[in-house]
């Protein structure tokens, strides 16, 4: 053993090591979960439907539901425990059977969200359509977790918080759903999310794994093989990349003071009316629209310019609209005229006036 390996064999004294007997039992769980199947391929889809479900509902319980059901955790560990051991085939098969576990969950939630198009994004939608660099941290520390409760029997009871912490799901179902609204930002981000999850629990994972003295072809002085090197590098590399955005806008969080939004988008069919109905009108012209809230029916804010004298009951007429295609919204507008579920402003002159 050479002097490098047995020091950093002393530094890390406190951490348990597996034994050869330990390491085998290691591998076979963990290709087992890696391996794929009907088993595999039909819970993510009952997951991915349990996701898509609870986002659109707002409901957080549902969506920590599907995170606990998920099986991507699985062939994700499993390619961490193949670069250490330096087995190309399994960690082929890791890759292979995430990328399915990932697009059948894009299907069913691309297929939730034609079913639901409209619809306005909940809170748990835009949670996940705002992710930072801390968002970075919590995916490789559930990496490790899940690689340590693998290697660790007497602790895997902890596996179901580390599903919930790295909330593999959620951000995936976000990426079908919202393409489908055209909320491309969201969508975007939600992607962001996603691939940041997958890297960092894989290198999380295989950090775990060399630490208690998983190697290639078991022997406990081997070094990792130059694709295996090559990989983990790209991997750190594509995980430093992700850091610059997500810092950013953690930056731009911290600067809003706030990390609620102001206001929240509407659905792309109110959208799409609100706009054509602007157009219409040649001395209209929208600056911007949302909710005031996440539930169902919140009140809207429409902000208007206007570049000349206002003719007829516009007012009247964008509210009517608005709740026509708004078909959840509650229709109660006031003795007085007054409108509590859709407010509309027009700024005129340097002035903004309220109308109604």
């Amino acid at each position: 053993m050479n002097e490098t390996t047995t020091g950093g064999r002393r530094l890390l004294g406190w951490f348990p090591t597996l034994d050869r007997d330990e390491r085998h039992e290691l591998y076979e769980r963990i290709r087992l979960g890696a391996v794929g199947g009907v088993d595999f391929y039909i819970m993510m889809f009952l997951a991915a439907t349990l996701a898509s479900l609870g986002l659109l509902q707002g409901s957080t319980a549902v969506v920590i539901g599907a995170m606990l059901v998920a099986p991507l955790m699985g062939p994700l560990v499993g390619a961490g425990l193949a670069l250490e051991q330096g087995n190309l085939p399994l960690l082929r098969r890791a890759f292979r059977v995430a990328l399915e576990g990932i697009l059948v969950g894009l299907a069913v939630s691309v297929l939730f969200g034609l079913a639901n198009h409209g619809y306005e994004p909940t809170m748990e939608i835009e949670a996940r359509g705002r992710p930072d660099l801390l968002d970075l941290f919590v995916a490789l520390a559930s990496g490790m977790v899940a690689a340590y409760a693998q290697g660790r029997p007497n602790v895997s009871g902890t596996l179901a918080g580390v599903a919930i912490a790295a909330a593999l799901l959620p951000p995936l179902a976000v990426v079908g759903i919202a393409l489908t609204a055209g909320h491309t930002d969201i969508a975007a981000n939600a992607s962001v999310l996603l691939i940041t999850n997958l890297v960092a629990i894989v290198i999380g994972a295989a950090l775990v794994f060399r630490l208690l003295g998983v190697r290639a072809r078991g022997n406990i002085d081997s070094a990792m093989p130059a694709w295996a090197r090559r990989t983990f590098a790209g991997l750190i590399l594509i995980a430093v990349i992700l850091a610059a955005p997500l810092l950013l806008k953690g930056m731009e969080k911290n600067r809003a003071g706030q990390v609620r939004p102001i206001s929240f988008p509407v659905s792309s069919e109110v959208r799409d009316a609100v706009k054509q109905y602007v157009v219409s009108k040649t001395n209209l012209r929208l600056l911007t629209m949302g909710r005031e809230g996440i539930e169902p029916g919140a009140k809207i804010i429409v902000l208007l310019t206007a570049t000349g004298p206002i003719v007829g009951d516009f007012r009247g007429e964008l509210r009517q609209l608005i709740h026509e295609v708004r078909t959840h919204s509650p229709l109660d507008i006031l003795e007085d005229g007054d409108d509590p579920w859709v407010r509309i402003f027009i700024l005129e002159e340097a002035r903004i006036q309220e109308a109604g």
